[in-house]
């Protein structure tokens, strides 16, 4: 490791890393919650019905956050073969479309993410009575997150930069 990227690493924001600590802690509430019910059900004599539902709320979190952690670093599927063979004057602006409708979609999604979830509020889960508006939440922070990191991405794209996290570049079409 460079000392610039040792010196960049260090001096990130603990924000920069709250899709990471997010989906992590749902991932280990989601093991927890498997196995304390697998316990609970085959050696005590009393399973514990919250379980799953705990284990598919924390699930719902790791996928939707996670994606955007995925967002974050690149690692989602472009096909860019096309683009990166035009020429500049072409292929950029058609990034710039591109992008354009990626950040609409995500805005579309948080928007209806977060009318779903206001509505789910007095429709509570059957074991916890939770609103099922904690699950329906991590639409609503994954939506919000993907839509944050992608506009960066694309700021930084369109300004001639490294679009993907730490300069790993997760697409081609840097033009």
């Amino acid at each position: 490791m460079t000392d610039r990227l040792v010196e960049e690493t260090l001096a990130r924001r603990p924000l920069d890393y709250f899709e990471e600590v997010v989906s992590g802690a749902a991932l280990v509430v989601v093991i927890a919650a498997t196995c304390w019910g697998v316990v609970t059900r085959y050696i005590t004599a009393q399973p514990a019905a919250w379980t799953g539902e705990v284990a598919s709320i924390a699930f719902a979190w790791l996928v939707f956050v996670g994606a955007a952690a995925g967002l974050k670093y690149g690692t989602h599927v472009t096909i860019d073969m096309l683009v990166v063979r035009l020429p500049r004057a072409i292929g950029r602006p058609l990034i710039t479309a591109a992008d354009l409708l990626v950040l609409m979609f995500l805005l579309t999604v948080f928007a209806l993410a977060i009318e779903f979830s206001v509505d789910a509020w007095d429709d509570p889960t059957s074991v916890l009575r939770l609103p099922r508006s904690v699950t329906y939440a991590a639409v609503v922070v994954g939506s919000l997150c993907m839509l944050i990191r992608y506009a960066r991405t694309a700021w930084r794209r369109w300004r001639g930069l490294p679009a993907a996290w730490l300069g790993v570049s997760g697409s081609g079409a840097e033009l």
